[in-house]
């Protein structure tokens, strides 16, 4: 059966929903326009106004995507938001939360708090559960998939188009998969990423702030070995690579999930100036790639969420203990 071409960028003839795309389009790009304005010197409150708008607006685009695809995309495909419409809507309300914690903190005189260890962890818990709204509005509140369909190897996760998962072992083979695979793939990923710095000489920043107590250490273990996995994985495995799955191959949602999972490591990425500070995210770039790879391909073998999450949180955990033991 043939499908009619998807309307294009600026096409409304055709769109099941042109009012909600017109208005999602509108906010996007007045939001971009007031955010760059903010960020060039107009202003800090302009520029978070900007987020908002731009916020808005990819939870419109994300509404009509997905009607759109209801009509356009046979059932074994993905009939929810594209992919990358997904990705930057829930990035920028995440964006948005740790603002708002920010100034928060900022109101009350703890604006330093917010470089500890336990100042990370608030920014991170609100940042995932930021996360999880958006996809529990736009994905499953557009009727796409089921919580459960993000999860685990449904019929609905798990179309014939794909390749069948590997479930020996149920859950407990997805926590054995997922921490054997953390030091061998940690391992790799060192190898890498000590010969891209030091070929360009330059280091991948840290993610987490120092320990100077334990109550530090606990705090870091728990944002990079619970928090941050939980959001990550349910964003850029469950959802992310399901999608490209669903709507292309395993092969393509395992390396543009990873490209996309890498790239959001470089968003908040600073430097001395324009030049350092590309060539320090395109360190942490190339660094997150090995181990969005890994994630990808594990989570389609098993097809299931768990495996991603224990791998992550496994190799977090390890990279913490090593910090920590040095």
């Amino acid at each position: 059966m043939s499908m009619a071409p998807r309307p294009g960028l600026l096409q409304l003839a055709g769109r099941e929903a042109p009012a909600l795309y017109v208005i999602g389009l509108s906010f996007a790009v007045v939001g971009s326009a007031a955010l760059v304005a903010g960020i060039a010197g107009a202003g800090v409150g302009l520029a978070i106004l900007g987020l908002f708008f731009v916020g808005i607006g990819g939870i419109a685009l994300s509404g009509a995507s997905a009607l759109q695809r209801r009509v356009d995309t046979p059932e074994a495909g993905w009939r929810g938001p594209g992919p990358l419409a997904i990705f930057w809507t829930a990035i920028t309300w995440a964006l948005l939360a740790q603002i708002l914690i920010a100034a928060l903190l900022s109101a009350v005189g703890a604006a330093a708090a917010l470089t500890t260890p336990l100042g990370t962890l608030a920014l991170a818990t609100v940042s995932n559960l930021a996360t999880v709204l958006i996809i529990g509005l736009v994905v499953v509140g557009s009727g796409a998939v089921r919580w459960r369909d993000l999860l685990v190897a449904t019929p609905a996760a798990s179309p014939s188009t794909l390749p069948p998962p590997d479930r020996r072992g149920g859950l407990a083979g997805d926590l054995f998969w997922g921490v054997a695979l953390a030091l061998p793939i940690l391992s790799a990923a060192g190898i890498f990423a000590t010969l891209v710095m030091n070929g360009t000489g330059l280091s991948a920043p840290a993610v987490l702030p120092p320990t100077f107590s334990a109550v530090d250490l606990a705090a870091n273990a728990l944002t990079a070995g619970l928090i941050a996995p939980i959001g990550e994985e349910l964003l850029y495995r469950g959802v992310i690579a399901q999608a490209w799955a669903r709507q292309s191959s395993a092969r393509r949602a395992i390396l543009f999930s990873a490209i996309v999972f890498a790239f959001a490591h470089t968003l908040t990425v600073g430097g001395t100036s324009v030049g350092d500070a590309a060539g320090v995210a395109a360190v942490a770039f190339v660094v997150r790639l090995p181990l969005g790879i890994a994630l990808g391909w594990l989570w389609m073998r098993r097809r299931s969420l768990l495996a991603a999450i224990a791998l992550h949180s496994a190799y977090n955990l390890a990279i913490v203990a090593i910090v920590a033991l040095s």
